[in-house]
């Protein structure tokens, strides 16, 4: 239950920041202090996910605003940058750190490098629980009394120490903070060049910053740091500290040695390890396999996999619960309305209901698959997957935890952007939410499978091997695009410690999993349903049929750039097709080249099969004697590049939140599917000889 001891009218507001590393329990204790009372939206001029919540004392309301999971408060990432831009310009009345009492070398860096901004700061020990468990017995109270600060332990998942944290935050609030300083060791070869720059930027730096604070960052190298004193300081004195700033990365490694040798002298007198020796407590058997190169990358892939079927299942079970009741409903309408109202009729039986139908399948889809992500992530077991992939996954620039949307884009893109939510960085998250776009899913390779067996036979598995070393060439050439375009700079690191297994607490994971689904139903539903109306528009006017609509009078404008690949207005109409659903290339293949009905719209035909009804080989048949192997050819490049289906495109746009993102991607991908259809048309003529 969220705190809430008061009704009344509330005297005042507090503004608190919650602060952390990753895998902290940050969220959970955010969720346990709120509860409902909850708002979710975009940091100013962001795409990343900004959290807010309030809950009530003794007559004030607390504003906790949940600042991104960082490792530290440099210019590395946009989530670093506001979270530090929050401490510094908007000056929130205390800075709640949440640390692991399981892992305090580790996770009292980021209190280190807070202390000396001089702001108001409370450190909520959580995961006592874990500590215990691990042999450890920390010494609250001497802990309390070296930092400098409130230091509250707690076990945010059990509801432990909420209560004295919410104490903690009414009496703290405001209080004039201690100035901190963490000094170098005297022996340090830094230590004189610190004071050098303290010296050469007094007088410069803003009110809000602290002086040894931003000559510790100058010396680290932090960009955001370096621009805002070149902007402030006089030329002639500017120049005299760049040349004292060191060139390359050692005074970002003595100011980060600095911090750990500090943060271990205060451990040496707090933190007991019940095995006296000082060995390091032995994993479980568990987590050695989790960690193992080959046998924790099959691991990987096994619950990668079993998270994946078991999602389709629940979708594909919801759908054909739902499907019966569709089918009821279009019955109903049209022996209601009769003769009367024909379009009115046809929009509610053939674009919305069906519609409806498929957001239904795919929001039941995302809930699993968030609940799949949610508990993974809770009990500590995706960053032993990340630890894993990332040996292979660094070598095409994407983090280890990339690895799981990207395999899981075999199933589905859908859920593979969705998984993108696991990748910690935006620069990384962005970067493979579009390298797992063109995944292939089974609606790509089913199509495929079906073009290369009517036309290619005994050299199929070359086309195949010719497919797949494609779009791993793709996805290499994609990684180097974005990185020296649209994301440029630093590539994101990955620290290797991984932290205590948890039990999965059910409550944070289902406010993350109600959370998500909300919002993609707010926003990329939306989407998804207004491609819905456009497609059926395009696909019924002005006839009633596909053959005669407007989707087909448009493809034919495009015709000329269709030849480009070797393909007439009918096979260009499959591609385009292909975006409302890979699946639907077969049926739109059926219904031009004369096999199958056209009556009704695409979004209608898509609900009634998934297969056309004439069958594969009577439609492969006709394809193989209209089609030549040029052309077709150039079809399965250009599906297997083109642009996702309009659900993924909706998922890409919650997941960025950016209608440039969305838009640049299908524009990326419709450049790929044209060029790569291109290459494969003029390939095909030189290989294959005219029938």
């Amino acid at each position: 239950m969220p705190l809430n001891e008061s009704s009344s009218r509330s005297r005042k507001v507090i503004t608190v920041a919650l602060a952390g590393q990753p895998n902290t329990g940050k969220s959970t204790l955010f969720n346990s202090l709120t509860g409902s009372n909850q708002h979710v939206g975009n940091w100013p001029g962001k795409t990343v996910e900004k959290m807010e919540g309030r809950f009530a004392r003794n007559g004030s309301t607390c504003r906790i605003v949940d600042l991104p999971g960082t490792y530290s408060l440099s210019a590395g990432s946009k989530e670093e940058i506001i979270a530090r831009d929050f401490i510094i310009k908007e000056a929130p009345d205390l800075v709640v750190v949440v640390v692991d009492a399981s892992q305090l070398t580790r996770s009292l860096y980021l209190v280190a490098e807070m202390l000396p901004l001089g702001v108001p700061l409370v450190v909520a020990l959580n995961m006592m629980d874990v500590a215990r468990v691990r042999g450890l017995t920390i010494d609250v109270d001497r802990l309390a009394s070296h930092l400098g600060l409130r230091v509250v332990p707690m076990t945010a998942s059990k509801n432990i120490g909420i209560g004295d944290l919410a104490e903690a935050i009414d009496t703290e609030a405001c209080a004039r903070p201690s100035y901190h300083r963490i000094h170098f060791d005297p022996e340090n070869a830094f230590t004189s060049l610190l004071g050098q720059i303290e010296n050469c930027i007094r007088g410069y730096v803003p009110t809000a910053h602290q002086t040894a604070w931003v000559a510790q960052k100058l010396l680290e190298g932090d960009g955001g740091i370096i621009d805002l004193m070149q902007q402030r300081m006089h030329e002639e004195q500017w120049q005299s500290l760049r040349a004292m700033l060191p060139a390359d990365h050692q005074g970002a490694l003595a100011v980060a040695n600095a911090r750990y040798d500090w943060i271990k002298k205060i451990l040496a007198s707090c933190l007991v390890r019940n095995n006296s020796d000082g060995t390091p407590i032995r994993r479980n058997m568990f987590d050695t396999v989790a960690t193992h190169p080959l046998a924790g990358a099959i691991l990987g892939i096994a619950v990668t996999l079993t998270g994946f079927i078991l999602s389709a299942m629940t979708a594909f079970g919801s759908v054909a619960v739902v499907h019966p009741l569709a089918v009821t409903g279009i019955q109903s309408i049209q022996h209601m309305a009769g003769d009367g109202l024909p379009v009115l009729t046809d929009f509610i039986c053939q674009g919305l209901i069906p519609g409806l139908r498929m957001v239904w399948g795919v929001s039941v889809f995302i809930f699993a698959i968030m609940l799949f992500i949610g508990l993974i992530e809770d009990i500590g077991y995706l960053p032993r997957m990340a630890y894993v992939a990332d040996l292979f996954m660094s070598r095409i620039g994407l983090p280890g935890k990339s690895i799981m949307p990207l395999f899981m884009g075999l199933g589905c893109n859908i859920a593979a952007v969705m998984g993108c939510r696991v990748v910690e960085t935006t620069r990384q998250r962005f970067k493979t939410i579009v390298i797992s776009s063109h995944v292939p899913c089974p609606g790509v390779m089913l199509t495929i499978a079906f073009i290369i067996g009517v036309f290619f036979g005994p050299i199929a598995p070359l086309i195949v091997i010719a497919a797949v070393a494609a779009l791993l060439l793709q996805t290499v050439i994609t990684s180097k695009l974005l990185d020296h375009s649209v994301l440029k700079g630093i590539g994101d690191g990955m620290l290797m410690e991984l932290p205590p297994y948890h039990m999965p607490n059910w409550r944070t994971i289902w406010n993350y999993v109600w959370r998500h689904l909300k919002a993609f139903l707010q926003k990329a539903g939306s989407l998804i349903m207004a491609i819905v109306v456009v497609v059926w528009a395009l696909s019924y006017f002005p006839g009633g049929n596909m053959v005669d609509s407007y989707l087909a009078s448009a493809v034919r404008c495009f015709e000329p750039v269709g030849m480009l690949m070797g393909m007439d207005w009918k096979l260009l109409t499959c591609l385009f097709v292909a975006f409302f659903s890979k699946e639907a290339a077969l049926i739109a293949m059926a219904v031009l080249y004369g096999l199958q009905t056209a009556d009704g719209s695409l979004p209608h035909m898509m609900m009634g099969q998934l297969f056309p009804q004439a069958g594969n080989a009577a439609v492969g048949r006709v394809l193989a004697e209209s089609v030549s192997r040029p052309s077709a050819l150039a079809f399965i490049f250009a599906i297997l590049f083109s642009v996702p289906c309009y659900a993924t495109v909706g998922a890409i746009y919650y997941e960025t939140k950016s209608l440039k993102w969305t838009l640049g991607s299908v524009i990326y991908y419709t450049t790929l599917s044209l060029v790569w259809g291109i290459a494969a048309y003029q390939a095909g003529l030189l290989i294959f000889t005219p029938r």
